[in-house]
């Protein structure tokens, strides 16, 4: 999901625990307006002004607390629609209450339909922010080697029937040691960031970036041959080189990468094609870092 991209771990499992309380908060809202019917209770004006949908609790959180990002994705956009609609076919339900006039079975089910439907949409968000957390690398934010495995299988499956050429490649910071030696971690997590944000920035969209581990990302290109991907690899390497990354406030450091590329082969597993392109990063590692290899 694009959306949660820019939005933090913390962030994503805060909206996790929001979104409990504010599904609670709606239950014990749907419970004060049928006991203020089955009592004949005045109605709290909230339920029944113009827009009930932006003072509700859920409503407050929504346009005001939400990240723009999340809010923009499409099913933030459903649940916007559906938690409105809900709101006002409650109102007019009120409404006809409160003058007395005869309520539908019919309107009265639309309105439960549209209760229930909020609910499940709502599940759905937290559905896809689970999933986001379960695939996402905490430090780098690039997907993980869980993610790794199924997409990999899956694109296997893809190319075996359309015959496209994918390439699979390894991907190492030079002297990594050394820069957690000289400055500290907390700048090799630093180094490892921003890497991931360059990687992510000069790769097409399409593409894709994984933490394999330690210093090593796994980067997924689809629809390249194996000399368009060396000379794309070879391109984002010299960019890299030239690439200066902060690591305090004033100071700036470059830094240097290794890859090794393999076409992504459906006739056998991806630990194999996997495997083939980290023989590569070795071949690169031995011919003295800061340069491309691939294994055919």
């Amino acid at each position: 999901m694009k959306n949660l991209q820019n939005i933090s771990l913390s962030e994503a499992m805060e909206i996790l625990h929001q979104l409990d309380l504010l599904l609670l908060n709606h239950d014990e809202w749907f419970s004060e307006l049928t006991k203020n019917i089955i009592l004949n209770e005045d109605i709290n004006d909230d339920f029944i002004s113009e827009n009930p949908h932006e003072l509700c609790n859920f409503g407050k959180w929504f346009y005001n607390d939400l990240p723009p990002d999340l809010r923009q994705a499409p099913i933030s956009k459903d649940i916007e629609l559906i938690h409105k609609n809900m709101h006002l076919k409650f109102k007019d339900i009120l409404v006809a209450w409160k003058e007395k006039k005869r309520i539908s079975k019919d309107s009265y089910n639309e309105a439960t339909v549209k209760k229930m439907a909020f609910m499940l949409t709502v599940n759905t968000l937290q559905f896809m922010i689970y999933d986001y957390l379960l695939q996402t690398d905490p430090l780098t934010k690039t997907l993980n080697r869980t993610k790794l495995l199924s997409t990999l299988e899956r694109e296997r499956n893809r190319i075996s029937e359309t015959g496209e050429s994918c390439a699979v490649v390894m991907a190492d910071i030079d002297y990594f040691k050394k820069v957690n030696d000289t400055y500290g971690h907390a700048v090799g997590d630093m180094v490892l960031v921003q890497t991931a944000l360059f990687f992510s920035s000069v790769l097409r969209p399409m593409d894709l970036v994984f933490r394999y581990g330690g210093e090593e990302f796994l980067i997924y290109m689809s629809n390249l041959d194996l000399i368009s991907a060396i000379k794309t690899l070879d391109r984002i390497r010299e960019k890299f080189a030239t690439n200066k990354i902060m690591i305090s406030t004033g100071k700036m450091i470059n830094i240097t990468a290794s890859f090794g590329v393999a076409m992504l082969d459906p006739k056998v597993s991806i630990d194999s094609s996997i495997k083939k392109a980290d023989l590569a990063l070795y071949a690169a590692k031995r011919s003295g870092r800061n340069c491309v290899k691939w294994q055919g």
